[in-house]
């Protein structure tokens, strides 16, 4: 009996019954000195630490009771074919240039079966780290809103999307990389333009809003640039999950800027008090006045992300108080 063909690109979805994550070759930033196990995807109540959500008996978190590792993941979309053979069908089926994104979304338009034989890609700074593919009874919806945030991508309506998936398998480029795959939840696949983001959260024409869309957009900048990950780790999946959560930011910078404070340090820790089931952290932005260092006190606002589940919520309400 002949062996089946081994496939070059598109990974199979991960059975739920998995008992260990993957080694994907990839280790999640360490935001919060809490570096991931070995070479592999920390799941999401992984490393040393317990999960405030681990039943011990039957687990609960992902990562846990044999579910996949979860992430909360924000970049930008891309595409490959994952072989020459791969891409070759595709001009033999009608397509002139694959590689012109234009061309492969009419091609996709009029041929939707044909996604599952793209690997999408989630990109950071031009470089693809993880392999996006749909999965389940909602696969063809799950493509469809890749296809949607590659064009937005394209006609500059989209600069950023969010990928709230299960990690398992992976899938290998044509340039030879191999990355993890994720398997999206299409509840939380969102893209946003940062000037959109701005104008739902800024009304210009209040007296502070230019202020306010300076000060957004440099909470936004910093969670993009100074702080990307790749969203495995729970305190990056909490970190990246308040980058989109616009309501929570807009109240902060209402009041922080409404007393003349600048945003300083971002910082995410395990929460001391958590519901059961689940796995809390505390995401905290601190304050300062840049005309009065010295004699004025710092600001924390702080809100609690709870990421025990594939979409991460946030509990409860902002509290601030000054410190010294």
């Amino acid at each position: 009996m002949n062996e089946p063909e081994q496939s070059t690109g598109a990974a199979e979805m991960p059975p739920f019954g998995a008992t260990a994550a993957p080694d994907l070759g990839i280790t999640p930033s360490a935001i919060a000195g809490n570096p991931a196990a070995g070479n592999g995807v920390l799941p999401s109540c992984g490393g040393k630490e317990d999960c405030s959500c681990k039943d011990k008996e039957k687990g609960s978190c992902g990562g846990a009771g044999g579910k996949p590792p979860i992430a909360y993941a924000l970049g930008r979309i891309g595409y490959d074919f994952g072989s020459e053979a791969r891409r070759d069908s595709f001009v033999q089926a009608g397509l002139r240039n694959p590689y012109n994104p234009q061309e492969l979304l009419a091609y996709l338009e009029a041929n939707p079966w044909a996604a599952q034989d793209v690997i999408f890609t989630l990109e950071q700074d031009s470089t693809p780290i993880y392999a996006v593919q749909g999965g389940g009874a909602f696969a063809a919806h799950v493509y469809e809103r890749l296809r949607e945030f590659l064009s937005d991508h394209l006609d500059g309506d989209a600069e950023t999307v969010s990928l709230p998936s299960y990690v398992g398998g992976t899938a290998t480029l044509a340039n030879g990389q191999t990355l993890p795959v994720l398997w999206p939840d299409p509840r939380g696949m969102y893209s946003w333009t940062r000037a959109a983001l701005l104008s739902s959260l800024v009304d210009s024409n209040s007296s502070d809003g230019e202020a306010r869309t300076t000060a957004i957009g440099n909470f936004l900048d910093r969670v993009s640039y100074e702080l990307r990950n790749l969203g495995i780790d729970p305190r990056e999946r909490a970190l990246n999950f308040a980058a989109t959560n616009a309501f929570q930011v807009g109240r902060v910078y209402e009041s922080a800027i409404r007393d003349s404070f600048e945003l300083d340090t971002i910082t995410v820790e395990r929460s001391p008090i958590c519901r059961p089931r689940s796995d809390c952290w505390d995401v905290s932005l601190t304050f300062f006045d840049p005309n009065q260092r010295l004699t004025r006190s710092r600001r924390i606002y702080r809100f609690t992300v709870d990421v025990s589940d594939i979409i991460p919520v946030t509990i409860g309400t902002v509290r601030h108080w000054d410190v010294y």
